[in-house]
């Protein structure tokens, strides 16, 4: 877009999507920020399609649209509404989302989680979802390429389960030269990753996003069950 059109984008439309968010169905987990984020995007897209087509549009006309587009369920990643995961399929009530840590009854009485309904029968928890071992891999990859290839080999054989003496003969290294060789890797691991990351994985802690989005889903789910309940008084 042209400056003038970032300009009108930053100063005129953003500030009706803030004083309307409030009015937009939220969908899942969804918030009033969320929603400002995704309708700046479809506002931002209208805008600049507008321009390139050389018709005039005013930030009303930019923040109006954006805003019935959000509200009947559209967002900027998906407008469909045969999507399981679109927020419109949902508002339509064709789908339904439930919370993979609640508990529900099985038919032989027993209770627990929608978890150990899809789980694999090996699973024991705690595992990496695929975005954290992506980056893990990454990070990993990063390191090993800022070392030597004999550096290399040894980190590669003591990952294996193999021992220094092993990375040493694999090395051409006596023990005396192995051992500090293990001492070097174990400092530039603490310098690459840093003290507070290698500690965490030491004691098996998970990552505080992780405890955070579980809190923001409990929070979510009171919020709900506070309103059903608030509902049905009312209707009393």
């Amino acid at each position: 877009m042209s400056p003038m059109m970032d300009e009108m984008l930053v100063h005129e439309v953003v500030p009706r999507l803030r004083k309307a968010a409030h009015s937009i169905p939220k969908i899942g987990h969804e918030d009033d920020e969320e929603i400002v984020q995704d309708a700046t995007l479809m506002a931002a897209r209208m805008m600049d399609s507008a321009e390139k087509a050389g018709h005039p549009i005013t930030a009303g006309n930019a923040s109006y649209y954006a805003v019935k587009a959000a509200r009947s369920g559209r967002r900027s990643y998906y407008t469909g509404r045969s999507d399981a995961m679109s927020p419109g399929c949902q508002i339509d009530g064709k789908a339904r989302h439930d919370c993979m840590d609640e508990e529900i009854e099985f038919e032989g009485g027993e209770s627990g989680t929608l978890h150990e309904v899809i789980a694999r029968p090996d699973y024991q928890g705690g595992e990496s979802d695929p975005s954290e071992e992506a980056a893990r891999n990454l990070d990993w990859e990063s390191f090993l390429a800022s070392h030597s290839a004999r550096h290399r080999m040894a980190i590669i054989v003591l990952v294996s389960g193999g021992t220094m003496r092993e990375a040493g003969q694999r090395c051409g290294l006596k023990d005396s030269a192995a051992l500090n060789l293990k001492r070097r890797i174990a400092g530039d691991l603490i310098a690459f990753f840093g003290e507070d990351v290698i500690r965490c994985l030491l004691d098996g802690i998970r990552p505080g996003w992780e405890s955070d989005l579980r809190t923001l889903r409990e929070r979510h789910l009171n919020h709900v069950a506070l309103g059903s309940e608030a509902s049905k008084t009312k209707t009393r």
